[in-house]
């Protein structure tokens, strides 16, 4: 399942994306624009900033921008980053059926909605993102 946290993630890159190359924003005006606690933009920077995507600038006239290509960070990448691999089942995880069982018949389709799933998160991307919020405003 994907969590909160990584909806989060994403939601702060779009933010950052949205603004001009280069620009710096302030964790405090992600928080208010966005509706999220400073404290977890903060903690969200961090992993960003982890990644390589964003880098901050301490001080009165600091704060965070976008260093990567928005056009190159999936959701998928994001997602990963924050809560690990993603999956719709535990099952997927493991190289052994579930219970006692020698066969799982619900394991192939759980991988063909598993691989439906990924391909759509590693093709959107934050710079997509970032565009529908511009043209939605």
């Amino acid at each position: 399942m994907i969590t909160k946290k990584a909806e989060y993630a994403v939601i702060i890159l779009a933010e950052l994306a949205s603004h001009p190359k280069g620009a710096i924003v302030t964790s405090k005006e992600i928080a208010e624009k966005r509706l999220i606690s400073v404290n977890l933009v903060v903690q969200l920077l961090s992993l960003l900033k982890e990644a390589g995507w964003t880098s901050g600038t301490r001080g009165p006239s600091g704060g965070i921008r976008l260093v990567a290509d928005p056009a190159a960070i999936t959701l998928k990448d994001v997602i990963e980053k924050v809560d690990g691999p993603i999956g719709i089942t535990r099952c997927l995880f493991s190289d052994k059926p579930c219970g006692d069982r020698t066969h799982c018949s619900l394991r192939g389709i759980w991988s063909k909605a598993q691989q439906s799933m990924l391909d759509v998160l590693e093709e959107a991307t934050i710079q997509e993102l970032a565009q529908a919020a511009i043209s939605d405003c």
